[in-house]
């Protein structure tokens, strides 16, 4: 099946798969897996932003992990955990895409290299959707700091999965935040060869 149908398999069946009401914001595709982002209502109540990453086969769903982080109303960056751009450039480069988005993870979370971070993350122009964090790579820098400073390292031991589309970039990592194993969905938008934007989702195991 195509990227389109295999979106459209997992768009009819994501609320009765995750037994919630799902406001999908951004869904993409590549290969047999397909990656939602969404606004969802909790079966107990509230709101949260969450990860789903779908893995279909002949048009059905055969795998699914996803995870979510309630929604925060006051943001170390002023924007929401799924603002942003929306809309997939489809005429952009997937494997580009992807391979920047990988090594930007690779580098800064899992090496936790920050010699060259702006050669990955697009200065002060990079838009962030994390709620712990500023804006820009000094934001990013500062907060990683601050963490740092009170024990509460954040560090990256593996990248699971890693799907692509256009300009978007999902990946599925595990890791360490304040010395407890946590699973971590990211996307990046990627424009000229550097991460501009990014969402996240990241949970204890």
């Amino acid at each position: 099946m195509s990227s389109e149908a295999n979106k459209q398999v997992v768009l009819e069946a994501i609320d009765g798969a995750t037994d919630r009401k799902n406001q999908v914001h951004r869904v993409m595709a590549q290969g047999d897996f397909v990656v939602t982002h969404a606004t969802t209502t909790l079966p107990e109540g509230g709101q949260a932003a969450v990860f789903d990453l779908w893995q279909i086969a002949d048009g059905q769903i055969t795998g699914h992990w996803g995870d979510h982080e309630a929604i925060v109303e006051q943001t170390a960056n002023g924007h929401t955990q799924v603002d942003g751009v929306a809309v997939i450039d489809t005429t952009a480069d997937t494997d580009a895409t992807r391979r920047v988005a990988e090594e930007t993870v690779r580098t800064i979370l899992v090496d936790n290299d920050f010699s060259d971070v702006e050669h990955y993350l697009a200065g002060e122009s990079y838009i962030q959707h994390n709620p712990r964090f500023a804006d820009g790579v000094s934001g990013l820098g500062a907060a990683l700091g601050e963490l740092a400073k009170s024990g509460k390292s954040l560090k990256y031991s593996d990248v699971l999965d890693v799907v692509a589309e256009g300009d978007f970039a999902y990946l599925r990592s595990v890791g360490v935040f304040a010395g407890a194993d946590f699973v971590f969905h990211d996307l990046f938008r990627v424009a000229d060869g550097r991460a501009v934007e990014h969402w996240d989702v990241m949970v204890a195991r």
